[in-house]
């Protein structure tokens, strides 16, 4: 039995051996994602280098929405300048109200009576002061730790209002080709490659178009540019356009609810009117009866 047992285990040894150097193949034969994923990142690389192609219908809305931004911006301008004079006025020290001739002069009489007045004030002063100095002495060691705590943050809070400009602020008021080039800078800047991001400029300017005229971006194409740009962008102008949709719902709801009540109303007012005019008939008929037992 001895004899047999090598015979027996060198098939299964040499099993195991094939197996090992099958899965070592295989896996040598699987090929990696690593080279497709390389080759999309280029792709997406070359992409973002190149600049955008203008078609002739985008074009033509941006050449027809130029003089619109134009005009909508010199009217906003001039509300933003009539509001800061406003301000600015309403902010003024009322000069009337503060004179140097308004304090009246004390006569001889009132003089003696301010003297004794002033003595028996700086007597009960005295008195009072000498009263609150033991209360106060045992409330200082209890308070200390509390002002220490309250002027660190009355420190933070003052560095945090300084940043915050209270008064109001001038607006800066463009001249009718400063809008027509910051204007068609902007639209020439959605075309640029996206790898080259927008300046705060552009951004500036396209926030004031989605603000005045948000229909120059329904135009599939400028609406592409802008997201490709920059995405946050394009997210704040599709809140800006359901917000007007919604702002339009709510009106023709409201409308279409003054309309119900009217003729609610008219209905409610016909059903009176048959009812009175039932009960003059009724009462027309009660008289001609008394009429009639007389």
């Amino acid at each position: 039995m001895n004899s047999r047992q090598p015979v027996s285990m060198l098939p299964i040894s040499m099993l195991i051996v094939a197996s090992f150097l099958g899965t070592l193949s295989l896996t040598g034969c699987q090929p990696t994602a690593k080279p497709a994923d390389d080759d999309q990142v280029s792709s997406q690389s070359e992409a973002d280098s190149k600049p955008g192609v203008q078609s002739d219908s985008a074009a033509a809305r941006i050449e027809e929405f130029e003089p619109l931004y134009v005009k909508e911006m010199q009217e906003l301008q001039q509300r933003l300048q009539a509001e800061y004079e406003a301000l600015q006025a309403a902010d003024a020290p009322d000069s009337s109200s503060i004179l140097p001739n308004s304090v009246s002069k004390p006569t001889p009489n009132d003089t003696d009576k301010n003297t004794d007045t002033d003595s028996t004030t700086t007597a009960a002063t005295s008195e009072n002061t000498a009263s609150n100095a033991d209360t106060s002495a045992v409330s200082t060691d209890k308070a200390g730790a509390e002002i220490n705590t309250s002027t660190e943050v009355g420190e933070r809070d003052l560095e945090v209002l300084k940043l915050i400009r209270i008064g109001p602020r001038k607006p800066s008021l463009l001249t009718e080709n400063q809008l027509i080039e910051r204007y068609q800078q902007a639209m020439q800047a959605l075309y640029e490659p996206a790898s080259i991001p927008l300046s705060a400029q552009d951004i500036d300017t396209l926030l004031n178009i989605m603000t005045l005229l948000p229909e120059l971006f329904e135009h599939a194409e400028i609406a592409e540019r802008v997201s490709i740009k920059s995405p946050a962008l394009a997210r704040l102008i599709t809140q800006h356009q359901v917000w007007q949709q919604i702002e339009v719902q709510q009106a023709l709801d409201m409308e279409q609810m003054k309309i119900n009540q009217q003729q609610e109303f008219e209905a409610l007012m016909k059903k009176f009117n048959d009812t009175i005019e039932s009960y003059d008939e009724q009462i027309a008929k009660y008289e001609q009866t008394l009429e009639e037992f007389q």
